[in-house]
């Protein structure tokens, strides 16, 4: 199931990209299902293929947040209504994370990474979260939290949780979108002081 599930992360993440590429040159009701299924039929037939492969051993694991951010990137694009994430929580997401990062890489000297695999931290981890999303009225994280959560519990893929629930392409991605809000924010700002 780990390699199903990681080919068919795969396909969406490379799904988005081409849909971001399509969008430029075609509407985003044309661009997105083309791309889906042009990049579902790639993935497909070139499954048992090298460069397929190595991909996935580069990216791998994909965990589910990546591909459930790209999923809800393109569905918003059609118009469905899906919630997202404040300026603030992404930044808040950066700090955390990059620490969370530094410490994996040895430059803070505490091994948070290892909580991923005690089944009770998960657990705290999954139920601050989920009661966060409640709170704020985020349905898109808690179904994200409980996938993660279940494909951790099956053993699908990666023993830690964190690899579920993270991805080191969540960084470059989360900058990018806070640069993005703060940009959207600017411009609202200096609209109401003309």
């Amino acid at each position: 199931m780990s390699q199903t599930g990681a080919i068919m992360g795969l396909a969406i993440l490379i799904g988005w990209l081409l849909s971001v590429i399509f969008g430029l040159f075609l509407p985003t009701v044309i661009a997105t299902p083309m791309s889906v299924v042009y990049a579902g039929a790639c993935v497909w037939l070139l499954r048992n293929n090298i460069a397929l492969t190595g991909a996935i051993a580069v990216l791998a694991p994909l965990g589910v947040m990546m591909p459930a951010l790209a999923l809800r990137h393109m569905l918003v694009g059609l118009g469905f209504d899906i919630p997202g994430f404040l300026g603030i929580e992404i930044a808040v997401f950066l700090i955390a994370y990059t620490a969370f990062l530094c410490a994996a890489f040895g430059l803070i000297p505490i091994d948070l990474y290892r909580l991923g695999y005690d089944p009770r931290s998960v657990a705290v981890f999954a139920f601050c979260l989920c009661l966060y999303a409640f709170f704020m009225g985020n349905w898109f994280l808690a179904f994200v939290v409980v996938s993660g959560q279940f494909v951790w519990m099956m053993r699908w893929g990666s023993s830690n949780w964190f690899d579920h629930m993270t991805h080191v392409l969540l960084w470059p991605v989360a900058l990018v979108v806070m640069m993005q809000s703060f940009r959207q924010f600017v411009r609202v700002r200096t609209r109401h002081v003309r």
